[in-house]
């Protein structure tokens, strides 16, 4: 008896490193490629549905130690090598790690975890970048450093100053107004996209072959806050405001057009699913409507129809099992 037990223990340790180090791998080499870094949270949310707590936690740190190692390499090169800079570089990855972990490791409603999330990390990136990217000292050297890149390269010659105030100092702004809806896409969509590449994975290893819709539903709940930071921009932008309560406004509106958004194109994937289209079929649609974004009036459409679809929902019933 023990030592079938020993036999399982230690299979199912091999197996949980066969898990979270390429995982982990993974995550790190996303986050350093810097164009696939949006992503680099869905692996270890994956390891946290598919596997447990453990393996996930193990996942986290693994991550963050390729990150540690690329970011020395890319400091290295630059003669920046110090380790306050080291450091730094690191707080961005280990505040992201360290919310997803606490999302998994909380008990609750998924919407309140994601929700309350980005609310901390809304304020701490915020402070971060007020008191790094927001300061005219960091302002001037990022402009020196841009006019320089453009100097050497011989793309344009344009003066430090103009580049600082046309360019790096509205850059700025848009970052620290819009954090809050950036933080909520990246942790809500790290969560539902992980989850549902875990259960897709399970499913086909317990032998269910059949297609499912991508699903994905607003809590009625959300209904009212959504309406009223509609509501809070739409005095924003007639009144004039500025300030906080402008920040706030346009970060919790953009995070419930998101979210609804999302929901309308759940409703186009149940459509495709209940009439049985073939992936290629479903596949081509898909493609002419990242192709129709290129066109900017069909962008602002679907930016105003997708979310509308989504809260439709509300009130008329498209499908009759909704999941979570």
């Amino acid at each position: 008896m023990e030592a079938s037990q020993s036999i399982k223990s230690a299979s199912s340790s091999k197996y949980s490193w066969r898990v979270f180090i390429p995982f982990g791998f993974l995550s790190g080499f996303l986050y350093a490629s810097s164009f696939l870094a949006f992503a680099f949270l869905i692996p270890i949310q994956y390891v946290f549905r598919k596997e447990n707590k453990k393996e996930g936690l193990l996942s986290m740190l693994v991550s963050l130690l390729i990150i540690a190692v690329i970011s020395a390499i890319e400091l290295s090169k630059m003669n920046w090598i110090e380790l306050p800079m080291l450091l730094q570089t690191l707080i961005l990855p280990a505040l992201l790690l360290a919310t997803i972990g606490a999302m998994n490791l909380l008990k609750g409603d998924a919407w309140v975890k994601i929700i309350a999330a980005t609310v901390v990390l809304s304020i701490l990136f915020a402070y971060i970048f007020s008191i790094s990217l927001g300061t005219p000292e960091v302002q001037r050297s990022m402009a020196d450093i841009i006019a320089n890149l453009l100097s050497s390269s011989g793309i344009q010659d344009l003066d430090a100053s103009t580049i600082e105030q046309s360019y790096v100092i509205p850059a700025v702004s848009i970052i620290i107004r819009l954090i809050g809806a950036a933080s909520w896409l990246l942790l809500s969509g790290s969560w539902h996209i992980g989850n549902s590449l875990a259960s897709s994975r399970s499913s086909k290893q317990e032998g269910e072959t059949k297609k499912k819709a991508f699903v994905f539903n607003v809590p009625s709940w959300l209904l009212w806050p959504s309406i009223l930071a509609w509501l809070a921009l739409l005095c924003v932008l007639y009144g004039n405001i500025s300030g906080i309560f402008a920040i706030i406004a346009w970060n919790a509106s953009l995070a419930a057009a998101c979210w609804y958004a999302f929901q309308g194109f759940s409703l186009i994937s149940h459509f495709f699913q209940s009439r049985n289209m073939p992936r290629i079929t479903s596949l081509l649609l898909v493609l002419l409507v990242i192709l129709m974004f290129f066109e900017a009036k069909i962008r602002i459409a679907v930016a105003i129809l997708a979310p509308m679809l989504g809260v439709s929902e509300v009130w008329l019933q498209y499908r009759i099992h909704k999941g979570a």
